[in-house]
């Protein structure tokens, strides 16, 4: 009986180390992300004309707030830990609409259908990746952009890219930093192309 009495003893007292261990022990901490620019300023003058920016559409894969690494094109991973403050469609129109707010790229520029514009801009974001290659991470981004003629819906201008950077680190932050540094890049591109379109046309 004794015997018994002890093993019951350094069991309970086994648990009750083990369940303390358990309830102390810190849950991981999260970490969350947006990609952000500032704009640089432009000498170019407004286009006389009302823009719609339609918030993005975006593959599926990018519908969550994780962020998403891959090891190869046909594999891919979500973090646990390191997440979108917003969803991309959401952050990447928001970084649309503040590049050309701030460069006063159009003389309005509407997020709503507050009243009838002259031009709507949409775009389909077709990847944000960290992609891992050996000891070195990338930032890869694809973007789709369409610039239309609101009345007769009629295309614009297009532009696409798929670019992919090294990132100073290996850290998710590093990156977030280097997937700005394509964007607005890209951006750029596109705004020349819409300046060279629209202003060639008058």
């Amino acid at each position: 009986m004794k015997k018994i009495g002890v093993l019951t003893v350094c069991f309970i007292a086994l648990f009750m180390i083990s369940s303390c261990s358990l309830f102390s022990s810190k849950a991981p901490l999260k970490h969350y992300y947006q990609v952000y620019y500032q704009p640089k300023e432009s000498s170019q003058q407004p286009i006389k004309a009302t823009l719609r920016i339609k918030t993005f559409n975006s593959d599926k894969v990018y519908k969550k707030y994780n962020l998403v690494y891959r090891t190869s094109y046909e594999e891919m991973f979500y973090y646990n830990t390191h997440f979108w403050a917003s969803r991309p469609d959401d952050m990447i129109t928001d970084l649309v609409a503040n590049h050309f707010s701030k460069q006063q790229v159009f003389s309005d520029i509407i997020i709503t259908m507050d009243k009838k514009p002259d031009y709507v801009l949409s775009g389909r974001i077709l990847a944000m990746d960290e992609v891992i290659e050996g000891e070195k991470s990338y930032a890869r981004v694809a973007i789709n952009f369409e610039l239309k003629d609101y009345k007769t819906e009629d295309i614009v201008v297009a532009y696409s890219f798929d670019k992919k950077k090294e990132a100073e680190g290996k850290k998710p932050v590093d990156v977030v930093r280097a997937m700005s540094e394509i964007i607005e890049s890209e951006i750029e591109v596109f705004v020349s192309k819409i300046y060279g379109t629209l202003e060639s046309g008058r």
